[in-house]
């Protein structure tokens, strides 16, 4: 039963195994504010961003300065997902206080953060009370408008099925959590040392959440609740080979 336990373990591990990584291509065409040095707080910057890709992706605009990202005050449009194809939109971001960037980056992802492409323009901005707010360039608002015709939208006939699919998938993350702890001090032998692996992973995967999380990760979360199911399968068929041993 060993044998069936370790077949159980790498099924587990090749259903973790990232998928191909689809082709996506981007190029950050334009920046909104250009020309200006200095913005009033609550000032929009938006870049006009060309993609190809064959798979749904997401387009995000990000802020950086000396290399890293700039977190404080910070909001933008959000990442919605847009089909495969190609085509131009645009995304946008700002700070509601005082703050300094010397880099814009157009970012093609995936729902769980995921970088496929990135493209980016240097330009120092800062936001400034008392600034003059600038004019939009006369590309933002049709790209706004159109937006929402590239955009992927949810299939309303499956949207009961979705939204307890998602339920479902939080809900494994503190049953994971049991299975675990109870197959750590029920199992032995074979089954017991896996039970062990899978406890020393998860471990691994909260303190990674948890230290991504203090360091101002909005995503590292969905690695719960994505990986949770998989250590749920693995468990529940780890106790199934147990109590069949027991037989």
């Amino acid at each position: 039963m060993t044998k069936a336990a370790l077949g159980i373990a790498m099924l587990w591990a090749g259903s973790a195994m990232a998928q191909p990584a689809p082709n996506v291509q981007i190029e950050l065409h334009d920046i909104d504010p250009a020309g200006v040095t200095t913005v009033p707080p609550n000032t929009n910057v938006y870049g006009r961003i060309v993609y190809t890709t064959d798979a749904p992706v997401r387009l995000v605009l990000v802020p950086y300065r000396n290399g890293e990202p700039v977190q404080d005050g910070f909001y933008n449009s959000g990442s919605p997902q847009y089909a495969p194809g190609s085509g131009e939109t645009v995304a946008w971001f700002g700070f509601d206080k005082a703050q300094t960037i010397d880099e814009i980056r157009a970012v093609a992802n995936d729902f769980h953060g995921k970088v496929f492409a990135e493209d980016s323009i240097g330009q120092t901005l800062r936001w400034r009370d008392g600034a003059a707010k600038p004019q939009k360039a006369a590309w933002v608002e049709p790209l706004l408008k159109a937006e929402k015709n590239v955009i992927v939208p949810p299939p309303a006939e499956f949207g009961w099925f979705a939204a307890a699919i998602t339920q479902l998938f939080f809900l494994l993350v503190p049953l994971s959590v049991g299975l675990q702890i109870y197959a750590w001090y029920k199992l032995h032998g074979g089954p017991g040392r896996l039970a062990r692996l899978s406890g020393y992973a998860m471990a691994a995967l909260w303190a990674f959440v948890i230290l991504t999380g203090i360091a101002g990760s909005n995503l590292s979360p969905i690695w719960l609740v994505f990986l949770s199911p998989l250590f749920a399968m693995f468990l529940v068929g780890l106790l199934v080979v147990a109590r069949v041993r027991r037989r």
